[in-house]
């Protein structure tokens, strides 16, 4: 198993490829994540706003004000998805907890689960379930993460997103691809 210290390198080097060297992040987050096991998922999660050395090779004017942290937080998610579904617990927590930002990637990992067949469809009506006790942020960005997703799979569409009955999240779909 990977201990504490090689996660908090191992964290900001896979997050620094998003900047260095992208094409070879989910590779390299797929091979880290063979590595871990199901045990070290605590640790992760203590890390989702842990302040992660920023690498010397990514150039911090790209970052902005959260930029990094949310690099860290979007790749300890990456890894998260490819140790699968023992993360489910540890990601309904998050998801159907009290607000924090990363309630959207949380909701993403489930919904991306269950598209790849490794849960049912009743987390779907799960998360609908649980929308309407969720801040518009949290509303704003699983938009987000499904607009992405449906770009790249159509059957986000009918299987998600016509799926959930959540009219907030159906406001915030609208809203952002008005804005587009």
């Amino acid at each position: 198993m990977i201990d504490n210290h090689v996660i908090d390198t191992v964290i900001p080097h896979l997050a620094g490829l998003m900047f260095t060297a992208p094409d070879k992040f989910f590779d390299q987050t797929k091979t880290v994540a063979a590595q871990m096991s199901p045990k070290t998922l605590p640790v992760l999660r203590s890390r989702m706003h842990a302040n992660l050395t920023i690498p010397d090779d990514v150039d911090q004017s790209q970052l902005g004000l959260t930029g990094w942290l949310s690099a860290c937080q979007y790749t300890i998610f990456e890894v998260i998805y490819h140790i699968g579904t023992p993360a489910v617990p540890m990601l309904k927590e998050i998801a159907f907890g009290e607000y924090d930002w990363i309630q959207a990637n949380a909701l993403d990992l489930l919904t991306r689960f269950y598209m790849d067949g490794k849960l049912t469809v009743d987390i779907i009506d799960e998360i609908d379930s649980n929308l309407g006790d969720m801040r518009y942020e949290s509303h704003l960005y699983y938009a987000q993460h499904l607009i992405a997703l449906r770009r790249k799979d159509q059957r986000y569409e009918t299987q998600v997103i016509q799926r959930i009955k959540n009219q907030d999240l159906h406001d915030a779909i609208k809203e952002i691809m008005d804005e587009r």
